[in-house]
């Protein structure tokens, strides 16, 4: 099991990385079989679902790319053995359409052996259903 320390770090770090679009330095972080869930309902959310595996990641990373975050704050951060909860707030771009708004998330990340190995997404699927439409 990791310690307090190093899963914050790596946490922290995978944030740190998605803001300067360091697509490399994500996924280094990640297991090689590692998934990111986007919680929701695929058939009424078209960005849900589950992505495994590094290349897979990489793509998707850059995918996201399309949301960008501006005023990105951490409102919490809660680590127990090797599980993290971290709820944020940010100001969300759609750039295709230039929509914004200012929404809070919930991620729920599992960190094995100083990688990550789990991570899942809630968002306010409604809003970015708006925002990509």
């Amino acid at each position: 099991m990791a310690s307090r320390k190093a899963v914050e770090k790596l946490v922290r770090d995978a944030y740190a990385a998605r803001k300067r679009g360091d697509y490399d330095a994500m996924v280094d972080l990640c297991a090689p079989s590692a998934t990111l869930r986007l919680a929701g309902a695929p058939e009424h959310f078209a960005l849900a679902g589950t992505t495994r595996g590094r290349a897979a990641l990489r793509k998707q990373f850059e995918s996201l790319a399309q949301f960008a975050f501006a005023n990105q704050k951490m409102l919490s951060l809660t680590v127990d053995g090797d599980q993290a909860t971290v709820h944020w707030r940010a100001k969300v771009t759609f750039k295709p359409t230039g929509k914004s708004a200012v929404t809070e998330f919930c991620d729920l990340w599992t960190i094995k052996n100083g990688k990550m190995t789990s991570l899942i997404q809630f968002i306010d699927t409604a809003l970015v259903g708006n925002m990509v439409a």
